[in-house]
């Protein structure tokens, strides 16, 4: 759960130090059986043949009606119907933005992810790289946060230092983390403004988003490869689906510790599948940010799950047992999942 999500002015660490708190997540559901598909009508062991370990579950339950995680005496029941939530502010958004130009007029090869969080306060992560190209921009450690974004642009280093967070007897989800990397196509402008938010992302919050997400699933399978533009959910845009296109996850948690897992197909502005929609734009606020910050991120190919993901699988909280919690989500809502593929962080 977020708790006590501060950032302070420039120097704040110097004066005893600025804390976020970003909690781990811990959750537990139910185990059932449903169809295979991965967008090619492959098998789910056809996913991602030089994957690391591949586990299926071993077909235990729990109840669903019981509370699955209690933090500060807020309780989120498996399912149960989520509370309304406005989750463009009870979800952390991203901005980029570059530093100041270089003194010679050439813009500058660095920048930085503002994050906004719950509360309206702002960390910062450092990029330091920009390629124009299929690139972006790059973080060469995206957990080490600022509090004032002049220390990515040649000022004093402000830190903010985050707390181990707490271990949970139900099992945890990962730790909050950021991205490796942010590709121009994904933020408003090339490499500037919020980070769009996927069109056809679905958020699941209870079982009624589940039957959302498997609605708006046969819709991407039966486009999967087409050559056709197709627009958004929202009814904009023109995006293209390949034969063989990843539906990419990812898991956040809101202040009052309730899971928001939300879904997306990996969908392209070009026909040639280059300018792809990735994980940082897998957010659930329509009107952009992203996500910026999750507990773990990774694909769906029919019953399967994996936390392959270039942009978030850095983080040493992304472990097995980690993913195997992430499947008692997905199941409690509906979704069922019978097997997981693992690869280690890449540290």
């Amino acid at each position: 759960m977020f708790r006590g999500w501060q950032a302070g002015a420039a120097g704040a660490a110097a004066r005893g130090g600025v804390y976020v708190v970003l909690a781990w997540l811990s959750l537990t559901g139910l185990g059932c059986g449903a169809d295979n598909w991965n967008g090619t009508n492959a098998p789910a062991t056809a996913v991602s043949p030089d994957a690391g370990s591949t586990s299926d579950m071993d077909g235990s339950t729990s109840s669903t009606d019981g509370p699955a995680s209690t933090m500060d005496g807020a309780t989120w029941a498996c399912g149960a119907p989520a509370p309304a939530a406005d989750l463009c502010t009870t979800l952390p958004t991203g901005t980029v933005a570059g530093c100041p130009a270089q003194p010679n007029g050439d813009p500058s090869q660095t920048g930085y992810l503002d994050i906004t969080m719950p509360d309206g306060s702002h960390v910062y992560t450092c990029a330091t790289a920009w390629s124009d190209g299929a690139g972006g921009y790059w973080f060469d450690a995206p957990d080490a946060f600022m509090s004032d974004p002049q220390s990515c642009c040649g000022g004093a280093p402000t830190p903010v230092a985050i707390p181990e967070p707490p271990s949970f007897a139900l099992g945890t989800m990962g730790a909050l983390h950021g991205p490796r990397e942010i590709k121009p196509q994904e933020s408003a402008e090339s490499g500037a403004g919020p980070i769009r938010t996927n069109p056809f992302a679905v958020i699941v919050r209870d079982q009624a988003g589940a039957q959302m997400y498997e609605a708006a699933r046969a819709s991407w399978q039966a486009w999967a490869g087409d050559g056709i533009a197709h627009a958004g959910s929202d009814g904009s845009g023109a995006y293209y689906f390949a034969a063989a296109f990843p539906v990419n996850f990812a898991i956040q948690e809101m202040p009052d510790g309730q899971p928001v897992l939300v879904i997306a197909p990996e969908v392209s502005l070009t026909a040639d599948g280059e300018t792809p929609f990735g994980h940082p734009t897998v957010g659930a606020c329509a009107a952009g940010g992203g996500a910026p910050l999750v507990l773990m991120a990774g694909e769906v190919w029919g019953t399967t799950i994996t936390n392959h993901s270039g942009r978030f699988n850095h983080h040493p909280a992304v472990t097995q047992d980690a993913l195997d919690n992430a499947v008692k989500l997905f199941n409690c809502f509906g979704i069922s999942i019978t097997r997981t593929t693992y690869y280690p962080p890449k540290i």
